[in-house]
């Protein structure tokens, strides 16, 4: 049997008697006696080792055992804490589900309600639809009969038309004028005594007035000229803005300081920024175009914009 490998018990007992029975014969007997003393050193040192990790071993059991016994602890303590919980959040469920139950409750007698009232209304729009086309009715017979009066008194229009027509030509001709430059003179005329009406206006309602610049526009065969009454101001005071359609003008008047315990017994000049726009009836040269200030009188010229013409040769 090789060395290193542990024969069993009934083995080693059948060498243990061979080994007695051949100890008195020479050298072999002595081998055997050496093998006998090797083998029982050997088992020896198995039995302590074999001892050694059952002590190991036991210990391990040992640790084994108490740390699952601590764990089962830990496990029991959270399954107590977890059924603790659980019937809490057992009793709150039930809790809200009363409330939710109550809460329908409402929720169905406000339905109720709710039904009775579109009942209500419902009666009430019927009604109001019986009286609406009752009212309908009586509109469309007072609408026929005013129609009716509206075509007699159309006739009577007309007739008054034409009268006031052949007035108007009467007096035209007495002025010198056709029909159309006294209608037109007549609308300027009343245009300027509304606006001289509005800014009389506006003087005893705030006590001040920015005046509107009065402007005349010229128009020759090469350029259009503007001429602005601005008075009062120097050229730093207005702005100019040109385009190819149209110009548009701000002047700014500056508030004067009152004097030293000075206070204002009538005020009647406007302070303030006023605008005026003034439309082109033809585009205009912007590059070329000039302005002066000069005796309260802002002119402005603009060259009007030339139409560009491209030359074509023609071929055979």
């Amino acid at each position: 049997m090789a060395e290193g490998v542990v024969e069993s018990k009934e083995e080693m007992k059948k060498r243990m008697e061979r080994i007695k029975k051949g100890e008195g014969q020479g050298e072999t007997g002595k081998k055997l006696k050496e093998t006998k003393e090797k083998t029982e050193e050997k088992l020896g040192e198995t039995k302590e080792k074999t001892e050694e990790k059952l002590g190991e071993t036991k210990e391990k059991l040992k640790e084994t055992r108490e740390k699952t016994e601590e764990k089962l602890g830990e496990t029991k303590e959270k399954l107590k804490g977890t059924k603790e919980e659980t019937k809490e959040k057992l009793g709150e469920t039930k809790e809200k589900l009363g409330e939710t139950k109550e809460k329908l409750g409402e929720t169905k007698e406000k339905l109720g309600e709710t039904k009775e009232k579109l009942g209500e209304t419902k009666e009430k729009t019927e009604e109001k639809l019986g009286e609406t086309e009752e009212k309908l009715k009586e509109t469309r017979e007072e609408t026929r009969e005013r129609w009716s009066d509206i075509k007699e008194n159309l006739g009577d229009v007309k007739e008054e038309t034409a009268s006031q027509l052949e007035k108007y030509q009467r007096e035209s001709e007495k002025e010198g004028k056709n029909p159309a430059e006294k209608f037109l003179s007549d609308i300027i005329t009343g245009f300027l005594q509304k606006t001289e009406d509005v800014n009389q206006a506006m003087v005893e309602r705030t006590g001040t007035l920015i005046p509107i610049p009065l402007t005349d526009v010229v128009e020759t065969d090469d350029s259009i000229i503007i001429m602005v009454d601005i008075p009062g101001l120097t050229k730093e005071d207005i702005e100019l803005g040109i385009s190819q359609d149209s110009v548009e003008i701000t002047a700014t008047y500056e508030e004067k300081s009152l004097p030293a315990n000075g206070k204002f017994i009538q005020k009647e000049r406007g302070y303030g920024a006023v605008h005026r726009t003034i439309n082109l009836s033809t585009p205009v040269n912007v590059k070329k175009a000039s302005a002066s200030y000069k005796n309260c009188i802002l002119t402005i010229t603009l060259p009007k914009k030339q139409k560009e013409m491209t030359k074509i040769t023609i071929q055979e």
